[in-house]
């Protein structure tokens, strides 16, 4: 898994496989009376003039007829198992009015759509074996067609050897991939079983505006399933990671760790991008996170479901934003891409493309920057013939290029390095960013926010349990995933690497087990013995 230095792109993918610090609830789901940001999603049903059990009829809870895959006939919506954006028997109301000229006390209730898409929205479980260490890692997800196909992150599940999808209703059922695409960081599943599940769409009328409601619904931390309310912040952000492939959508709904994969709605029950990344100094939510939108989602979703991954045009330049100096300064800026690095061997170089070329149109498209000179070519499929119009010593010239498949992003990485004079990245290695103090647990940081969301008192520090190894003694001695260690050997844990140094410091007095203070998931404490 792949997760940045919070002091360097202070970026965070969400599944639950990274060493960051843990990040609070929403504020006002912390507190029993709402605060305004809460009852602003108050009643949107008020304004609709269907009774409010409209919303749910014709939706089937999810296996209320048990496992056997043969559902009572309620209806004909119900047998069909209609998506939440489907049903012809619940109106599309969810479309707030002005809210200027609206009292805070008439704004809709979003509980009605969360109990009908609520249902799709699957934790997503990955263990990964290497060598003698067995981990879990954690992320969301959710089911995209009547085929039992579950939409999730390529780093959710990236060096899984077994894949459990998870429904909130604890039916856990076994999982294959179907094909990934690293480049923008989508994966698609499919769950094993015959029994039909109620899916979800992905939005396909209208455009998305800056303001509209969304709700964010996943698995954060591997606590359960939660739902947060904001809105789109902004459009068309670049370069989070996915990069030259993914325009993101920018959101403010609350969204941590464990919700990678997860959908995010608008208030018709569409599918309107999938939960990748978060930004941020501290590893706490601040409001930043990162959506792939819904059209390069499905774009890609069905490219894995036809092919098992995404066939794209290959030039072989590494390029950038192209440039030139006044007066020996450089960095003004102007419209084109240009030639960086040629690989060896690829079309660029084949048909007679150069360093410090500077490309302006492909296939008549014009270009103003690398990434879209990138998504032009990657659009091409392999074997077409693209005319590039490009500039060299201020001439203008044309050139017809055949272009080939693009490679994995490793392989293009590699490339690129040696072309440009610099080591190739090492070979690629699950990363699940926790640290193994070699007693069978997987601990965090956890951060000041996230204390007390859970109530912890104010002179308490902490880590936290992410996952336990499977058949390790810490499991057979009763420690959970969820847990969070107070204390060693009566030594604070302010951070894991406490632990590890209480835990070296007990192997070297050749101690058998430690003591540690334990709060439990229930917010209760105890005392448990940890074997070394």
């Amino acid at each position: 898994m792949f997760l940045h230095d919070l002091l360097t792109s202070r970026k965070i993918l969400l599944s639950l496989t990274g060493a960051v610090a843990l990040v609070s609830a929403p504020a006002w789901a912390q507190q029993n009376a709402p605060s305004e940001t809460a009852r602003l999603a108050e009643g949107i049903n008020n304004n609709s003039a269907q009774p409010a059990q409209n919303q749910t009829e014709g939706f089937t809870p999810l296996r209320a007829q048990g496992t056997t895959g043969q559902p009572n006939p309620q209806n004909e919506a119900s047998e069909k198992m209609t998506p939440p954006a489907e049903l012809s028997s619940a109106p599309r109301a969810l479309t707030p009015k002005n809210l200027m000229n609206m009292p805070v006390s008439s704004l809709p209730s979003i509980a009605d759509l969360v109990e009908n898409v609520s249902q799709s929205v699957v934790n997503i479980v990955v263990r990964t074996e290497s060598g003698e260490t067995t981990s879990e890692g954690q992320g969301s997800g959710f089911i995209i067609s009547d085929k039992n196909e579950v939409v999730t992150n390529y780093h959710v599940i990236e060096g899984g050897n077994s894949i459990n999808v998870e429904f909130n209703d604890g039916q856990v059922y076994p999982a294959r991939v179907l094909g990934t695409d690293e480049e923008t960081d989508l994966a698609l599943l499919q769950i094993k079983t015959q029994e039909k599940i109620p899916h979800l769409s992905f939005k396909q009328d209208g455009d998305i505006r800056i303001g509209d409601w969304v709700v964010a619904i996943g698995n954060p931390f591997g606590i359960g399933q939660s739902t947060s309310l904001g809105v789109i912040s902004a459009i068309g952000r670049e370069r989070v990671d996915s990069g030259n492939y993914v325009d993101y959508i920018q959101t403010d709904a609350t969204i941590n760790r464990g919700n990678s994969g997860g959908p995010l709605f608008n208030l018709d029950g569409d599918v309107v991008g999938v939960n990748s990344a978060i930004y941020s100094p501290t590893g706490a939510s601040v409001g930043i996170a990162f959506v792939i939108p819904h059209s390069t989602a499905e774009q890609v979703i069905n490219s894995l479901r036809t092919d098992g991954r995404v066939r794209r045009g290959y030039l072989g330049a590494a390029l950038r934003d192209a440039e030139f100096e006044i007066e020996g300064q450089p960095g003004i800026f102007k419209a084109g891409a240009l030639v960086n690095s040629v690989v060896p061997g690829s079309p660029a170089a084949q048909y007679g493309l150069q360093v410090d070329d500077i490309i302006l149109r492909v296939n008549n498209q014009a270009v103003r920057n690398a990434v879209e000179a990138t998504r032009v070519i990657g659009e091409m499929q392999p074997g077409d013939v693209g005319r590039f119009i490009y500039e060299r010593d201020e001439k203008t010239y044309a050139l017809n290029i055949s272009i080939t498949e693009r490679p994995d992003k490793h392989e293009v990485e590699t490339a690129k390095a040696i072309t440009q004079g610099m080591p190739p990245p090492a070979p690629k290695q699950p990363d699940r960013g926790t640290i193994n103090v070699d007693t069978g647990l997987q601990v965090l940081d956890i951060s000041s926010e996230f204390r007390n969301a859970i109530k912890m008192r104010s002179d308490q520090v902490g880590i936290y349990v992410e996952s336990v190894t499977p058949g390790s003694a810490a499991e057979s001695a009763g420690f959970k995933m969820g847990m969070v260690l107070l204390e060693a050997e009566s030594e604070p844990l302010a951070e894991t690497d406490v632990l590890r140094t209480v835990v070296l410091n007990a192997k070297l007095d050749e101690k058998e087990s430690i003591s540690l203070h334990v709060r439990l998931k229930d917010g209760g404490e105890t005392y448990m013995v940890l074997p070394l």
